[in-house]
């Protein structure tokens, strides 16, 4: 879980249901999105200050990776099946992907729209829907960004 107040990830013992370490955040603040990736024992978090893309080995807590992602990101999906990671933040969505549970390469930034950070993969549909803001727009809609 995200420890915003302290730019740490905490470890919860899901048997017991208490706090069992907490992780920093490798120069990094805001942390928002967090995905696990439990087969290969790898939990990819997403922040904001600086905008990174981090990954943690969930045996040892240790940092493998870390590259630059969209700023004010706020979600983050695994493409499991192509082995890609997909950051959604104002106006972009970085695509990282995954070459071993070590190894992660930046392929592409996606141009998205103005605050569209809220977003779904649907993995069935091999498709990343993400929300553009309406926020002052009388023609708001859902827009799907080709991945």
């Amino acid at each position: 879980m995200n420890l915003t107040g302290t730019d740490e990830v905490g470890v919860v013992d899901l048997k017991t249901r208490q706090l069992v370490a907490k992780w920093p955040l490798p120069e990094a603040h805001n942390a928002h999105a967090i995905v696990l990736d439990e087969p290969n024992h790898r939990l990819f978090i997403a922040t904001r200050k600086p905008a990174q893309f981090i990954v943690f080995n969930t045996d040892t807590g240790k940092t493998v990776a870390s590259l630059p992602c969209v700023g004010v990101n706020s979600d983050m999906s695994f493409d499991v099946e192509r082995k890609r990671i997909y950051v959604t933040g104002s106006e972009a969505a970085s695509v990282f992907e995954q070459r071993d549970a070590d190894h992660y390469e930046h392929i592409a930034e996606v141009p998205t729209g103005y605050r569209a950070k809220s977003s779904i993969f649907v993995p069935d549909l091999k498709r990343l829907y993400v929300a553009v803001s309406g926020k002052g727009k009388p023609d708001a809609k859902l827009e799907t960004a080709n991945l």
